[in-house]
C-alpha cells in the first residue's frame, strides 16, 4: 500500500507555478500532433491539414470537457454561479463532454478541408487514446477522481484528498492508474490493427473501435471509482450512464460495418 502525499506543483517561480497536470496535458497535445502527422502520412492525407486539426481538437477538448463537467455533473451549482464556469484553472473536466465536442468539431473541420469525417476520426482516435493516459496520470498527481475505499495490496492513501465524510484519509483504489492502463491498452491495440491492416480497413472502423473499447473499459473501472453526484443506492455512476450511449452507438456501427464488409467479400 502506498501513501500519496505528492504535491501537484512541480516548481513555483514567484506567482507562477508548473503543475504535473498542466505539464502532462501539454505533453498529451504535443504527442498527439506528432501521431496525427504520422497517421496522415500513412493514410496519404496532406500533412498541411494536421495542424488545423490539432488546434480544432485543443479547442474542442478544453471547451467540451469543461461544459461536460458543468452540465453533466454540477448543473445546479454552475447555473447559480455562472462566472465559475470560466474558472477552468480550478479544475473540473469531463471526458464525455470532450468526446461530444470533438464529434462536433470534426463535422465543422470536414466542411472546411477536403477530407471525410471517418478519415479524420480514424486518424484522431489513435492519439486521443494515449492522450487519456496522460490526463489520468495528471489526475493521480492531483489526488482527484479517486477510487473507492479498499484494502487491496496496491491501495493508495491520498492524504491530499478531502474525504466526503470529513474523516481521515483512507486507502482507496488508484482508479486514475487503472485508466492510465486503459489508454495504453487501447492505444497499442489500435496502433497494431492500423499498421497491420492498413488499406484493408473500412474508414471509421478505428474510430468506432476506439469508442467501444475505451468506454467499455471505462464502464468497468467506474465500479471502483468514488461516486460523483449520484448516491451509493443507485447501482450505476454518472460516468457509466454517460458511457452507455457511446457503447451502444459504436457497437451498432461496428456491427453494421462488419455486415457491409462481409457482403462485399
Amino acid at each position: 500500500m502506498f501513501v500519496h502525499n505528492i504535491s501537484p506543483v512541480i516548481v513555483t517561480l514567484g506567482r507562477f507555478s508548473i503543475r504535473y497536470y498542466s505539464l502532462l496535458f501539454a505533453c498529451a497535445f504535443i504527442l498527439g500532433l506528432y501521431l496525427i502527422n504520422r497517421v496522415f502520412e500513412e493514410k496519404k492525407i496532406d500533412t498541411d491539414y494536421a495542424f488545423p486539426l490539432f488546434i480544432t481538437v485543443i479547442i474542442c477538448v478544453t471547451v467540451g470537457a469543461r461544459l461536460g463537467h458543468v452540465f453533466f455533473y454540477y448543473p445546479k451549482y454552475y447555473l447559480s454561479h455562472p462566472l465559475e464556469i470560466f474558472k477552468i484553472w480550478k479544475g473540473g473536466l469531463a471526458s464525455h463532454g470532450a468526446a461530444v465536442a470533438i464529434f462536433i468539431g470534426l463535422i465543422v473541420y470536414t466542411r472546411i478541408y477536403p477530407v471525410t469525417f471517418y478519415q479524420i476520426g480514424d486518424a484522431l482516435a489513435i492519439p486521443v487514446s494515449i492522450g487519456t493516459s496522460f490526463v489520468r496520470l495528471g489526475n493521480f498527481f492531483n489526488s482527484e477522481i479517486v477510487g473507492r475505499k479498499t484494502n487491496v495490496p496496491w491501495a493508495v492513501k491520498f492524504l491530499r484528498f478531502r474525504e466526503p465524510d470529513g474523516a481521515g484519509a483512507a486507502f482507496r483504489h488508484p482508479s486514475q492508474l487503472y485508466e492510465v492502463a486503459i489508454g495504453i491498452i487501447v492505444f497499442l491495440t489500435l496502433w497494431v490493427i492500423f499498421k497491420k491492416k492498413k488499406g484493408r480497413l473500412k474508414d471509421g472502423c478505428i474510430l468506432y473501435l476506439f469508442i467501444f473499447m475505451y468506454f467499455s473499459l471505462r464502464f468497468l473501472v467506474e465500479f471502483v471509482k468514488e461516486y460523483h453526484t449520484l448516491s451509493a443506492e443507485i447501482p450505476l455512476t454518472m460516468g457509466q450512464f454517460l458511457s452507455i450511449p457511446f457503447l451502444l452507438f459504436s457497437g451498432f456501427m461496428l456491427f453494421v460495418m462488419g455486415k457491409i464488409k462481409s457482403k462485399q467479400v
